[in-house]
């Protein structure tokens, strides 16, 4: 059962965070939608629209937008969503905190991005735990799945996973989060959750550096049955449930980002794939692709724990010391003989 509307504040007004809160807003909750460049304020505001991120997508006049210049949240804000890129979300908090700390009546503190933090890889709960006033530190939780944002806003089936050590905030979130579209489940596995929708971000690179090989279907299934074996070995060492690895926010996050046209990391690899340098490719993205500082992480977790992660360390050879993308089949291909599957736990 649905609870009241509530009202919620969205930070990030990405392609995700735009979405999300078009999606809640359309179920009859207020959204306040922070936006760090003032255009993308002003379009929202006079057009409903943020074309940057969502196109043609329409935003309900129950989304208001806000920036810093007149900040101010409402006093009855039960839910704050952070949708800022892995790597800001320390900074964002830190700009933020003075405001959100007195806010006694926010139940439940949302995460969506995906991926570790630049330098010090730090899963992005752990970030929150770290960098939020002491009152909210445990009323934290992250939202993972096969959630391509273009599809979500139109309103197209797909499923998600929410997870939290704190169950009473699942129970609480299920609910408000759940659409006729998009279905919610609950894992209290925050570590496998979270791993599983950043680490996926690298084997969809190395899929899309298969596409833009020229390779078929059996390279692209080798990839994706290969790299939910190797994401679930990474995830097990860093204590996740194994259990984790063959649900939505495992296996089924890793099929989509690795399949579709909309995914940014598979289209960061294809355009690898097809020889263009990785710096050049970043100049021309808009949208943060997360996989690319996510692979940093991963390898360097990996070497320091004595992981094995063939492919991730192949797409940082490719990504970080010019490795072309067929030596990197080739070594792939090449390495020593060994059973497919061993025991992981």
């Amino acid at each position: 059962m649905k609870e009241k509307k509530i009202k919620i504040t969205v930070i990030g007004a990405g392609s995700w965070g735009t979405t999300l809160s078009v999606m809640l807003a359309k179920e009859g909750n207020d959204i306040n939608l922070w936006t760090h460049r003032e255009a993308t304020y002003n379009e929202i505001l006079s057009f409903r629209r943020n074309s940057n991120y969502t196109k043609e997508l329409s935003i309900p006049n129950n989304v208001k937008p806000f920036i810093v210049k007149n900040m101010g949240f409402d006093i009855d804000t039960e839910m704050i969503i952070f949708a800022v890129p892995s790597h800001a979300l320390r900074e964002v908090v830190k700009d933020f905190y003075k405001y959100i700390e007195p806010l006694n009546a926010v139940r439940c503190i949302l995460n969506v991005a995906k991926g570790f933090e630049t330098g010090t890889n730090l899963r992005l709960s752990e970030v929150l735990e770290q960098s939020l006033p002491p009152g909210l530190k445990k009323r934290t939780c992250s939202l993972s799945g096969p959630n391509i944002a273009f599809e979500v806003a139109r309103d197209l089936p797909s499923v998600s996973v929410i997870t939290s050590k704190n169950m009473e905030i699942l129970k609480f979130l299920q609910p408000v989060l759940s659409t006729k579209a998009f279905r919610v489940y609950t894992n209290n596995d925050i570590v496998g959750v979270e791993i599983g929708g950043a680490v996926k971000n690298i084997i969809a690179i190395a899929s899309g550096i298969s596409d833009g090989l020229g390779y078929g279907a059996n390279t692209k299934a080798s990839l994706v049955t290969r790299g939910l074996y190797e994401l679930s070995k990474f995830g097990i060492h860093m204590g996740a449930n194994p259990l984790t690895f063959s649900g939505a926010a495992g296996m089924g996050d890793l099929i989509a980002t690795c399949i579709s046209s909309h995914s940014r990391n598979r289209g960061v690899g294809e355009r690898l794939g097809r020889g263009e340098q990785i710096d050049d490719i970043m100049k021309s993205m808009y949208m943060v692709a997360e996989g690319v500082e996510t692979t940093r992480s991963v390898y360097e977790i990996a070497k320091n724990r004595g992981i094995e992660v063939p492919i991730t360390e192949s797409v940082y050879e490719i990504i970080y010391n010019n490795l072309s993308p067929e030596k990197s089949v080739e070594k792939l291909m090449n390495r020593k003989f060994k059973p497919e599957i061993e025991d992981l736990t």
